[in-house]
């Protein structure tokens, strides 16, 4: 083993994993401007596609940091989900619609992971060509070795593919290096709970030409034996993914640990060997498979850290958790982890935070109860579908049927659920929300702290046109690495001469310019053409952050009502969620939560 030791190198942020989740990391890092490296144990990327599914959460997500576009030209939407039960007549599946999703993207993109990694790498060279500062490359072929904490800082040895070992000086280092992150296991008190279940399956990418297949759908065959599950890769070459459990006895070869994880092309079980199962089982349906790119044999491990920080170490995304592949889950949860961590990172790294670690204790508040609800949710929906005892087959058959028919709303939740457009967090969970009770009726409706935004279609007013249309994530787009605030004012003005709170919203912007954007919405009979000259943020040309509204949809939506007839604040944090929303008789109780939460500006 050969030392570099004789100068060690220093970095903010150390990531472990150049997979999605630590990619997506990268791309928050380098929009923060953070000084960050990002090392890769692979010397190239998978030509495989691996984890597939971006649900409507994630496209959110990649909207509002401008990295969707490549997602959506190059993806298969999936906008309906069918459920085949009786094999004997195909023409009459379960059908579930997407489009009512609460959701600016209301259906499921399927996209190989290579590709969601080529975007993103495409990303952070467009970051870097743009002029962002501290934009590194990918670094191939390095591989974390150990690390330690000490005198606030943690040093890492990494080595490259020669064994030559380099010490890095961090200040925080995040595992996005898989399930048997080394991250992970360089802390021994650090576990990984759970458990690996009995059965085998097949994955398999190849081609299907049959008219129950369609490539803007999910398909599943509901048999007996488990189910066969059916997801269009590319409708030009007729590519689907395919994913059916194979009986102990079929199972010929060593499996991996879990489906999205460390799978090669190495062909386990052969494509007559999964063609003669997939006959047997929905019969007298024939789909005739062929062209395989991979097949594979892989086992599900059903698994979550204890914690998500030891000390200045995180873990995100399959380093955190891993589960059944039913919902493609996954890699979005792992997004999500990225996407709550980067910020508040960026905030202790620019000593913004007034509390640093009461900040960084946050992520695993959050994210662990999230992540510990998939891994539970995902495991009973897979015992539900997969299992041959008496009870899951009737579930499956007969109840599941007939809750789909006759209870709409339930299925809704269920999958909204699944595609993670419902995700929220609770006030009580995390140190860094506002735990806020309004001094109204029990009939306020006012959004909570830990509710994910809410989109709406808004009204732009500039001094060259009178309206412009926007919606409220339009405008999170251009406040994207700064907190939002919104002073919601009803029929109330926009001038301070007529509205005193705009002088309240003017005074925080004072205080927290470099962590929070403002922004004001309001009335559209309350603001007149002559008011523009006095809207405030005009010396700065901030004219753009006055919208309105003309039948009060947004105000309803955040719980602003006529009822409660008063103003309110929304503070939005990066990520999208609600940190803190008061009522105009409690701003008193928003400054004092911003100043245990946020450094005053200079």
């Amino acid at each position: 083993m050969v030392s570099l030791f004789k100068e060690r190198k220093s970095v903010d942020v150390l990531i472990c994993g150049a997979g999605p989740v630590g990619l997506f990391l990268a791309n928050e890092l380098a929009g923060f401007e953070i000084n960050f490296r990002i090392i890769e144990k692979l010397e190239k990327y998978s030509k495989f596609s691996k984890s597939l599914f971006i649900a409507p959460r994630t496209m959110e997500i990649f909207d509002n940091r401008g990295l969707l576009d490549p997602f959506l030209e190059h993806g298969v939407k999936i906008k309906q989900l069918f459920i085949h039960l009786n094999f004997h007549d195909p023409s009459n599946p379960i059908k579930i619609e997407l489009s009512n999703m609460n959701s600016s993207f209301a259906f499921g993109l399927v996209n190989r992971q290579n590709k969601t990694e080529e975007y993103l790498v495409d990303a952070l060279h467009k970051k870097k060509s743009m002029g962002k500062k501290n934009v590194p490359n990918i670094e191939f072929g390095m591989e974390l070795v150990r690390y330690k904490e000490e005198e606030n800082q943690i040093i890492a040895v990494v080595k490259n593919t020669n064994n030559e070992e380099e010490e890095i000086t961090c200040q925080y280092l995040v595992g996005c290096d898989g399930v048997h992150s080394t991250v992970r296991k360089g802390i021994n008190d650090w576990a990984y709970e759970g458990q690996t279940l009995g059965s085998s399956w097949a994955l398999a990418d190849l081609e299907i030409d049959h008219e129950l297949i369609k490539y803007d759908s999910a398909t599943s065959f509901a048999s007996h034996e488990g189910p066969i599950a059916i997801e269009g890769l590319d409708a030009r070459k007729n590519t689907v993914r395919v994913i059916v459990k194979v009986s102990e006895e079929e199972s010929k070869h060593e499996t991996k640990d879990h489906v999205m994880h460390g799978l090669t092309n190495e062909k386990h079980i052969t494509l007559e060997e999964l063609q003669k199962l997939i006959d047997e089982r929905i019969a007298p349906i024939k789909l005739e498979l062929k062209n395989p790119v991979w097949i594979s044999n892989f086992k599900i491990s059903e698994r979550i850290v204890n914690r998500y920080r030891t000390g200045r170490a995180f873990v995100a995304g399959d380093a955190a958790h891993c589960h059944s592949p039913f919902g493609g889950q996954g890699m979005n949860l792992g997004f999500q982890d990225a996407h709550n961590l980067a910020f508040k990172l960026a905030l202790a790294i620019r000593g913004q935070a007034a509390d640093v670690d009461k900040l960084i204790n946050s992520y695993e508040q959050e994210r662990h109860p999230i992540g510990k609800k998939v891994v539970s949710g995902t495991s009973l929906v897979t015992k539900m579908w997969t299992s041959n005892n008496f009870i899951s087959i009737f579930l499956r058959t007969r109840v599941v049927p007939f809750i789909f028919h006759f209870f709409p709303k339930i299925v809704f939740k269920f999958h909204t659920n699944s595609f993670q457009t419902d995700f929220n967090y609770l006030p009580e969970t995390s140190e860094i929300f506002h735990k806020y009770e309004p001094r109204l009726s029990a009939k306020n409706k006012l959004i909570k702290a830990g509710h994910y935004a809410l989109d709406g279609l808004l009204k732009k007013i500039t001094l060259h046109k009178r309206y412009e249309r926007i919606t409220l994530f339009d405008v999170f787009r251009s406040t994207a690495l700064k907190h939002t605030l919104i002073l919601f004012t009803q029929t109330k003005g926009v001038t301070a001469d007529c509205n005193p709170l705009i002088r309240t919203l003017l005074e925080i912007y004072g205080d927290y310019k470099s962590t929070i954007t403002p922004i004001i919405i309001s009335d559209q009979g309350a603001v007149q053409t002559a008011d523009l000259q006095f809207m405030p943020f005009q010396e700065e040309g901030r004219e753009q952050h006055i919208f309105v509204e003309c039948k009060f949809e947004l105000h309803e939506k955040y719980g602003i009502t006529n009822e409660a007839r008063q103003q309110a604040f929304v503070l939005v944090r990066p990520d999208l969620y609600v940190a803190s929303a008061v009522f105009e008789d409690d701003v008193d109780e928003l400054k004092a939560f911003l100043g245990g939460y946020l450094v005053k500006a200079d």
